[in-house]
């Protein structure tokens, strides 16, 4: 069988009203690549009767999300939580515990070419996020679920593939497990070596995020500044939203004029110049663990302080 795997690129279709083929089953234009929604979606719905999370409104939710999916992945799953292994806690907050595991049979993200249907990826690292106890989920956060579908529709916040719920009724959002963590543990690793490359494409990819979630009439909330907290103000989301969308632009010609320029122009070639100054700064300010003696013997002790 030949498949192809949700990192490797799919088959490629010419820029026409069936550019992403026709489906073999039915005979419809496939919405997506690989993806005909009219099978999909009855399939899905074949299925709603097998499967129920235990809370009315989460079904329903699920069901809304599998019922209007049109690509791969742009829906949610009901997890059976033995469907997991190796779960264990890593990181706990004031509002939310995070766990990680592995979901036995991952989600359906290999394509098969010869059979043209979506295939189980297998074990898959996770992250499990608590949300807590269907007594506990407010009508609020339900919204706010859906309000993360609309985004999710739209590329702009990290892959989330459905919900689970473990043996003490606690609800969890299951999401992609990335490895480099969050941006500030990227950075410390990263020890300052990052290249205007990888500078800009995470400011072009914040910057197309926000402006995809103020598309669907929504703001982050939790970023710093403050200065998208003012959802009830139109005139300064409208302006938000123009100012981002401008700045993504602007990113993404700057992408370009770093990486896929054919022709240097003055801008990559700035960038170039840049760079060369940034890394030779760089190795005069190497980051150098202090020389230990090898017959060093270090130990530690108490410290007694008198109190007169």
């Amino acid at each position: 069988m030949a498949y192809t795997s949700f990192t490797d690129p799919l088959p490629q279709y010419n820029d026409t009203p069936c550019q992403y083929g026709m489906c073999f089953e039915c005979g419809e234009v496939r919405s997506s690549p690989c993806w005909c929604t009219s099978c999909e979606v009855t399939a899905f719905e074949k299925n709603f009767i097998n499967w129920t999370s235990g809370n009315s409104i989460l079904d329903k939710i699920i069901r809304i999300t599998q019922s209007n999916a049109t690509e791969s992945m742009a829906y949610f799953e009901w997890i059976p939580f033995d469907n997991f292994i190796l779960v264990e806690p890593i990181m706990s907050g004031s509002f939310s515990t995070i766990l990680s595991g592995y979901w036995l049979d991952g989600p359906r993200w290999i394509w098969d070419n010869d059979s043209e249907n979506w295939n189980r990826n297998g074990p898959t690292k996770c992250a499990l996020k608590k949300i807590g106890k269907s007594s506990e989920i407010s009508d609020a956060y339900l919204n706010n679920i859906s309000d993360y579908y609309k985004c999710i529709q739209s590329g702009s916040v990290a892959d989330f593939f459905g919900i689970t719920c473990d043996q003490e009724g606690c609800y969890m959002f299951v999401m992609r497990f990335y490895e480099n963590g969050n941006l500030y543990q990227y950075l410390d690793d990263a020890m300052g070596y990052l290249c205007w490359r990888d500078i800009v494409d995470m400011l072009w990819g914040i910057a197309n995020g926000l402006e995809r979630i103020h598309e669907h009439g929504l703001y982050h909330g939790n970023l710093h500044g403050g200065n998208l907290l003012v959802e009830n103000e139109p005139e300064s989301i409208d302006t938000r939203i123009a100012d981002v969308g401008e700045l993504s632009d602007i990113l993404g010609c700057w992408v370009t004029a770093i990486c896929d320029d054919p022709d240097p122009s003055q801008i990559s070639e700035q960038f170039d110049e840049a760079e060369e100054k940034k890394f030779l700064e760089l190795e005069n300010k190497q980051f150098k663990r202090p020389e230990v003696h090898p017959l060093a013997i270090y130990n530690s002790q108490f410290i007694r302080f008198s109190v007169s």
